[in-house]
């Protein structure tokens, strides 16, 4: 081709370096490819070991609440039979409650027993060799209410036996006998606390304290193992004083025992 003046040639692009383009390309983009591709792989791995590490704590976690949990319940379980049954401490609360209100009565002897003796000291007219007697009687009498207060009936016996070996059944003796045997049975001694009642009941018939004796008496007969004897006791006391506080207490008894017994 000619314009004016100049020749221009067209020019010849070999084809090697067509397909030297094409594989150089090829390799470009081959590289760029595979090299974002392995990013998020590698990514994606570290995540998956981050989570498998976790999972493993977790577990481990999981195992010791477990074992925790079932020591929890072992002892648990050790302590509810460690435990005594609900009606054996019923029954000591029971006896517990019983026993306070023997002491209690037995205090409120030796109160009763205290005023008699003021009232006889007051009374007591003798000659000086009698009064010596009294003053060394008193001194018995003393050391006796000492000894039932101190929960000792057996010394307070010992002390006692001048006026429990009186044949005079005076109201002193009667006091004494009641208290002797009052704490006898708040002691758990029912024989010793049924022979003082008995003397009682034998030479006191008359006496206010009767009820309490009957009562009383039907308790240690019971603690001996005599219930008919018991059963006799207390009907005489509801028949003979019906209003009687004993009485009533002693009704409840006898419907509580038969109701059990059926």
């Amino acid at each position: 081709m000619q314009r004016k003046g100049r020749t221009f040639l067209p020019r010849i692009v070999p084809k090697r370096f067509y397909l030297y383009l094409s594989i150089f390309l090829f390799l470009i983009l081959g590289c760029s490819s595979s090299g974002s591709n392995k990013t998020p792989l590698g990514k994606n791995t570290v995540e998956i070991v981050a989570l498998q590490k976790t999972l493993a704590q977790q577990e481990e976690l999981l195992g010791r609440l477990q074992a925790l949990t079932a020591d929890q319940l072992l002892r648990n379980n050790e302590l509810e039979q460690a435990l005594p049954p609900r009606d054996l401490l019923e029954s000591l609360q029971n006896g517990l409650v019983e026993l306070q209100k023997k002491t209690r009565r037995l205090e409120k002897q030796v109160s009763e027993l205290k005023k008699v003796l003021e009232k006889s000291e007051a009374k007591k007219k003798s000659s000086k060799s009698s009064a010596d007697n009294y003053s060394s009687n008193q001194e018995q009498i003393i050391r006796g209410l000492v000894s039932l207060q101190s929960g000792n009936p057996d010394q307070a016996v010992e002390h006692l036996q001048d006026i429990l070996k009186s044949k005079k059944a005076t109201k002193l003796k009667g006091e004494i006998l009641m208290a002797i045997g009052n704490g006898f049975l708040a002691q758990g001694h029912a024989k010793q606390a049924a022979s003082h009642y008995g003397i009682f009941l034998r030479e006191y018939p008359k006496s206010r304290h009767v009820p309490q004796a009957m009562y009383f008496l039907g308790e240690a007969m019971e603690e001996l193992g005599e219930e008919e004897k018991q059963k006799i006791l207390w009907k005489e006391l509801i028949q003979n004083y019906p209003e009687s506080s004993l009485a009533k207490r002693t009704k409840k008894r006898l419907r509580s025992s038969s109701a059990s017994s059926n």
